[in-house]
This record gives structure tokens, sequence and C-alpha cells, in this order.
């Protein structure tokens, strides 16, 4: 079954939207209030999202439940629920991010931050992945191999694509695919703002940061979350592209969103009729890569008929926003408890062993691959291989409070650029269901050489070009 065929009760979504709102301002208090949070500059959504996932069934419920206990304060919100959300909102994430105009600019920076991303993702599959072999050869033979693959998908490429590609592994055997997705995705935020800040604090001690000297530059507003009137100017969150007597410009922005995701479905309803069942129902686990195709290619025809005035790209980045924080709170939530305990030895080793493995490569690269500010810059990648892009720019913040440098465009840059060297990935790890389904472990040996053998020509390219060097560059 795809998310597309989930029954869903319309009373259903909209009380679960309110709950989801309900912690998103939960989560806001709590960074407001609780200098636990401001320290660590935890986003309002992760703390809303573990919020709802304690006051849910799976804990406060079971613990209502084992004492005898009515269900009152335990907030019905259900899993497989969440996870359509998730589903769903992933793609409008990509959709909005393909629409908005992005500055077109080549350069060391963009494309070293790029291939440093690639190679944490490679780093991160083949550690999960040899886990994985290592325990199905030895104390778990019955474990599903793919789900070394769901460290990188949880840490690199953030929940929605976690439970996406994991949930489509479940006809194949992958029992809680989706909400293992899910599970490395919040360890994966953890690993971004814990360890981040942990590192920012060591750069500090070592003299490595040259954007700021002491965590006490960090601004006031920057530790609430909230920008406090008598402290700055409010920024405009968009501009107006529509005469509101005739349309709101935000309906418009949603609307050319909701006609892309409308020719989504059709697209991928009509690719999916072509093939046989099993391939089909993993088109539709990337139908998040079909919306964002056909997104550019909508901006790039508004674009040759000069009619792309009409998106404002601060309202789009208002939607991906939106659809973000949504996302991170209900993915959060969907965590599945059972599941978490049945995978639970697995989930552990793949983590440690992926978030160090992480930490050492982008170091590595970090002061080889850059001209200036290594060591912000391999923060900045950290966190986004462990989080989101969203979690990256929170900590380059943190770093370069005034946005003095350009590393933060940089890494939105490099972001774009990285989609673009990791579709080929996305289609290679799933070799195996695709073409061995009667023997997964040997495709699951293929797949992984086969992706280290593209990484090896990106390497390459990357050496060839010059942007790369084998000797420490910077200090």
């Amino acid at each position: 079954m795809t998310p597309w065929n989930f029954a869903l009760d319309f009373k259903e979504f909209i009380l679960d939207f309110t709950y989801l709102s309900l912690f998103l301002i939960v989560g806001t208090i709590f960074r407001r209030y609780i200098p636990f949070f401001r320290n660590f500059l935890i986003p309002n959504n992760i703390i809303a999202g573990f919020a709802a996932l304690i006051l849910g069934p799976q804990i406060l419920g079971a613990l209502w439940r084992a004492l005898g206990l009515p269900s009152f304060g335990v907030v019905p919100l259900d899993s497989d629920r969440l996870g359509i959300y998730v589903y769903h909102l992933l793609a409008i994430t990509f959709i909005s991010m393909g629409l908005r105009k992005e500055k077109r600019k080549s350069g060391k920076g963009p494309l070293s931050k790029a291939m440093s991303c690639i190679m944490s993702y490679v780093l991160q599959a083949t550690v999960g992945l040899l886990i994985a072999f290592a325990l199905i050869y030895t104390v778990k033979p019955d474990l599903f191999p793919g789900i070394g693959y769901l460290v990188t998908m949880g840490f690199g490429m953030g929940p929605g694509l976690a439970y996406s590609i994991g949930q489509g592994w479940e006809q194949y055997g992958f029992t809680g695919g989706g909400q293992v997705g899910l599970t490395f995705a919040a360890i994966g935020y953890l690993f971004a703002f814990f360890g981040g800040i942990a590192l920012i604090r060591w750069g500090i001690r070592k003299g490595k940061l040259k954007t700021i000297r002491s965590m006490s530059e960090i601004t006031y507003d920057m530790q609430t979350g909230i920008i406090h009137k008598e402290h700055h100017e409010k920024q405009s969150a968009g501009k107006l592209t529509m005469a509101q007597e005739a349309i709101d410009s935000m309906s418009f922005q949603l609307a050319l969103i909701g006609t892309v995701y409308l020719a989504t479905y059709g697209v991928t309803k009509l690719l999916a009729g072509w093939l046989p069942p099993d391939l089909a129902n993993t088109l539709w686990s990337f139908h998040f890569m079909i919306g964002i195709l056909l997104s550019i290619l909508t901006r790039s025809f508004l674009d040759r008929i000069g009619k792309s005035y009409m998106i404002d790209e601060g309202l789009m980045n208002r939607i991906n926003g939106f659809a973000i924080d949504y996302l991170v709170v209900a993915a959060i939530a969907a965590i599945s408890i059972p599941v978490l305990s049945l995978y639970w030895f697995p989930i552990t080793l793949m983590s440690i062993f992926g978030g160090l493995g992480t930490v050492l490569i982008l170091y590595w690269l970090s002061y080889r691959a850059y001209d200036d500010y290594p060591f912000e810059r391999f923060v900045s990648v950290f966190a986004e291989m462990t989080g989101t892009i969203n979690s990256s720019l929170t900590l380059i913040r943190v770093m370069d409070p005034h946005f003095k440098t350009v590393i933060a465009e940089d890494s939105i840059i490099g972001s774009a650029i990285t989609i673009g060297f990791a579709f080929p990935m996305l289609f290679l790890l799933n070799i195996p269901t695709m073409f061995f389904a009667d023997n997964l472990l040997k495709g699951y040996w293929i797949s992984i050489g086969t992706i280290l053998a593209y990484t090896l020509l990106l390497l390459i390219f990357w050496r060839a070009i010059g942007y790369l060097k084998f000797r420490k560059q910077l200090d």
C-alpha cells in the first residue's frame, strides 16, 4: 500500500494539525525559558516533536495503561497518520525549493561543500551497511540489510526522505522500515545540535574559529528564538506579487505548489502504471524527485516566458519553513517505540560509528578543500549531514552572527548542487530491491560497490579540477 491509499478522516487530520501546532507553541516556550535548550540552540520543532512523542500514546499512554489509569492527558497522535504527513510534507519542501529563485554562482566554496556532502553520504552508508553485514553474518541473520542505508537517509538527507524510502522497503520484509528511518533522523538532530555546539566550543578553546572568540557573542534573540522589538527591526518575510483585491500573494504561492504537486501525482501514477507492482511502490517512495524536477521545469518555463516575477522567494521560503517545522514535529512524534525496541542494537551501533565517521571525514576534508574558514565550514556541513540545511544555517549564524562571510550563501548553493550529485546514489541504493529481490544480500554488496565506484569518479573529478588537495592547506 502506498501513502496515497491511506484512508484519512478529515476530523483526524484537523485534530492532528491542532495538536502539532500546540506542541510547536510548547517548543517555543521551552526554548524561550529553559536555559538548557537555549544553550544548545535546540530548534523549537525538535523540542515539540519529543514533547509530542512523550505525551502521546506510546510513552505517557503506555504508562497510564500500565497503572490502570484513564487516558486523560494523552495526545491521540497515531504514528501511521503522522508518517503520511511526513511523506507529503517532504514533497512540498522539495517543490518549494525548486520553484524559488536560487542565486547562480560557481566557485570552490559551493562545489566543495557539495562534494563534502557526497563523501559524508557515502561514508554513512558504508559504515551502516558494513555493520548490517557483520550482524547478519553473526548474531542477527534475519536483519534487513537495507537498514544500513537508512543511516545516511536519516542523518544526511532528513526525516522525510528516511521515512519515504524506509516505508517503501517494508514490502520487501523490512518491518517498520519507515519508523526506523525516522528514528535515525531524530538521533541525527541530536548529533547536529549537541555535537555541533560542542564542536564550536572546542573550536573556540583551540583558537580554530576565526569568526567569533566566545559563545557570549551569540545574540539574545538567537538564544531565545524570539526576535524582540527592542533589539532589532523585524525583517520582511516576503513581498507581495499579486494585487490583494484579486488574490492574496501567499495563496498564489500555495496554489502554484499545489498545482505542481498535482502534476507530480499524475506523472507518478502514469509511470507507476507501466511498472510491475513492486517497482511501482518503490517509485511512489521517490515521488519527491519527480516533484522537484517538475518544479524546476515550471520555474524555468516561467523564467523563459517572463512570468517568474509572480513568484516571491521570501514567501516560498516561508512555505518551505512551515513544511519543515511540521514535518520535523510529525517525524519525531511518529517514532514507534516497539520498532525502536526491535532494532535498538543495530541503530545504536550505526548511529555511534556513523556520527563519529561523519565528524572525522568532514574535518579532514574541510582543511583540504576550502580556501577560508575551514573550521566554520566543517561545523556547518556536519550540522547538515546529521540534521538538515536549517541545522547548518542555525550553527552558521552562531559562528557568524552578522553573516559577514559567504559560508551561508555557499551552503545554500552547495545544497542545490548536492541534490544533482546525489540523484544517481538514490537510484543505486535501490538496486537490491529492484533487481535482487530474491537475494537481497547479494544485491546490497553490488549496490555499495557501485556507489563506491561512482564516488571514486567524483573524487577524481574533484581532485582533477584542483579544488581538493591531499595535503592540509589551512590551520
